[in-house]
């Protein structure tokens, strides 16, 4: 939660954003998320619905509303945290059945979504890794925001050497990367995107490999 390196990165993020919205911050450790059960209700008895009752139930009317969903987790094994997956897998409810249409053909996700307000919405993925670099480690993830959301349909700010948010150490170079995660929020909130350079630049290591290392090995 407030511990987290990842959301150190993503309060930056926010503070970029206009004084005057409205900003709602929901920490999934604290919620009780079980898993789709597969039973498809949400598709045939209950549209639109999920028959399973837990806090995920707080969660779709805030989803239906926001404007703006920021999804903010570390990188866990190449791929989304259970707690994260498990609320993603949950919200097949705002999908439609797949009915055989082609993807490639309508720039999209393979299901239609059930509300067409869906599409106005904005998806930022904010993510941290161990690693030094960014490329090699984040293919499966994006890939399967690409098929949930339709290629590139999101903006994902992925941020390599994560760990260096949890040490004392490299102040100068975290506070530098900080302000220009803070840059990238105002550039989100005013023209729904961040720039390429921007982006090249939050993926860029704050630490040499060889120091990266260094610091790595002390702390295992």
């Amino acid at each position: 939660m407030e511990r987290s390196n990842t959301f150190q990165i993503t309060k930056s993020f926010v503070e970029g954003f206009p004084s005057d919205w409205e900003i709602e911050t929901v920490h999934l450790y604290k919620l009780n998320i079980k898993p789709c059960l597969g039973c498809f209700s949400c598709w045939t008895k209950t549209l639109g619905k999920c028959v399973i009752n837990d806090d995920m139930q707080t969660l779709y009317p805030k989803i239906a509303a926001a404007d703006i969903i920021i999804e903010s987790f570390p990188l866990y094994f190449f791929g989304i945290p259970s707690g994260a997956k498990a609320a993603t897998d949950r919200c097949l409810p705002f999908m439609m059945p797949y009915h055989g249409n082609l993807a490639k053909d309508k720039q999209a996700s393979f299901h239609e979504l059930r509300d067409n307000t869906m599409h106005n919405k904005k998806l930022v993925l904010v993510s941290t890794c161990g690693f030094v670099h960014t490329e090699p480690m984040y293919p499966a993830l994006l890939k399967q925001y690409d098929l949930i959301c339709g290629e590139r349909n999101y903006t994902a700010v992925l941020c390599p050497e994560g760990e260096i948010f949890g040490y004392d150490m490299a102040q100068r170079q975290r506070k530098a990367y900080l302000n220009d995660v803070k840059k990238a929020g105002e550039e989100f909130a005013e023209n729904g995107e961040i720039t390429p350079e921007t982006l090249q630049k939050l993926s860029k290591p704050l630490l040499s490999p060889s120091t990266f290392e260094t610091v790595t090995k002390s702390h295992w």
